[in-house]
């Protein structure tokens, strides 16, 4: 058919169907397709011709990830901000199921031009590397973990050693308390690392530490610090602490994973980890629309407010 310029006729289905050599329901499915996306136009009796107005073909994301927590949805909010209007993403959650993941991937193989993927319990296994080879490295994008077997590019934002980093640079706070306990939840995904970084740096300054499966009420201690993961737990914590007139940040502490405008204002105001899902999201945008490949590493930062 060579090159048709703007405004100029189009075979008709059947013309297009025999040069071509492909079924006539193939040519006018393309055609309906191109014409829903403003490529071409048709004039009754008179055919199909290319539209006169530029084409701006939005980049389709597949974001892929075990669960909607509240960091992912930080992160997807911010890579749609950051990307503007011109991305379709379609997300899936493998509700962290090793099957599922690969299923999810296999059927969606060349429906995307990029794959935004977070492995969250994960192996890189003979199986995983498989699948995900199967998409272009430079259409791979790996969040929070990285393959060494495959061609990909990442971000991550790690918990150890920086976390240890950052709670050294407040240890006049920490000293205040006697124990560290992390408050895990299966609302939100927790880097195994995390435990790992919380206890090396407890061992190091000789405050006991504990994990602990959610919070009950006998769980609560006073001169004890409380990093809980979910929203949730803080909420339950913030209470039982009304509850008993205890002061933050004296009696207890209570540390938050990743910021929001309320915790700046809850309880005179939430200390916060934050592993950046903001800055996730908006860097993902980037390497897609600069076309960067690359392996960026995030800094987990610490910001103090009145509950520490």
């Amino acid at each position: 058919m060579g090159e048709l310029k703007p405004g100029e006729r189009l075979p008709s289905i059947n013309e297009a169907s025999e040069e071509c050599y492909l079924s006539r329901d193939t040519v006018e499915r393309a055609y309906t397709e191109l014409h829903k996306m403003g490529a071409i136009t048709s004039i009754f009796r008179k055919g199909y011709f290319i539209s006169e107005s530029s084409l701006k073909v939005k980049t389709k994301v597949l974001f892929l990830i075990g669960r909607m927590t509240e960091t992912n949805q930080t992160l997807y909010n911010a890579f749609l901000d950051h990307f503007g209007k011109n991305v379709m993403v379609d997300i899936y959650t493998y509700q962290y199921k090793p099957r599922e993941f690969k299923e999810i991937i296999g059927q969606q193989l060349g429906n995307y031009h990029y794959y935004l993927i977070q492995p969250h319990l994960i192996d890189e296994d003979e199986e995983t590397v498989k699948i995900l080879q199967k998409i272009a490295g430079d259409r791979l994008i790996l969040l929070d973990q990285n393959f060494g077997t495959i061609r990909h590019s990442s971000l991550i934002c790690p918990p150890n050693p920086s976390l240890k980093k950052i709670f050294n640079t407040q240890l006049n706070l920490f000293n205040k308390y006697r124990s560290l306990n992390l408050v895990l939840s299966e609302d939100e995904y927790f880097d195994p690392e995390l435990i790992n970084a919380c206890r090396e740096f407890c061992e190091a300054n000789s405050l006991n530490f504990q994990v602990l499966d959610g919070l009950e009420e006998d769980d609560y201690r006073q001169n004890e610090v409380y990093f809980t993961l979910s929203d949730s737990d803080l909420f339950q914590a913030i209470k039982y602490v009304e509850k008993k007139n205890w002061t933050l940040g004296k009696d207890i502490g209570i540390i938050s994973l990743n910021d929001h405008p309320f915790k700046e204002i809850i309880a005179g105001g939430i200390t916060v980890v934050s592993t950046h899902p903001e800055k996730l999201g908006q860097k993902a945008a980037e390497m897609i629309l600069n076309n960067q490949k690359t392996a960026e590493v995030i800094e987990p930062s610490l910001l103090i407010r009145l509950s520490l």
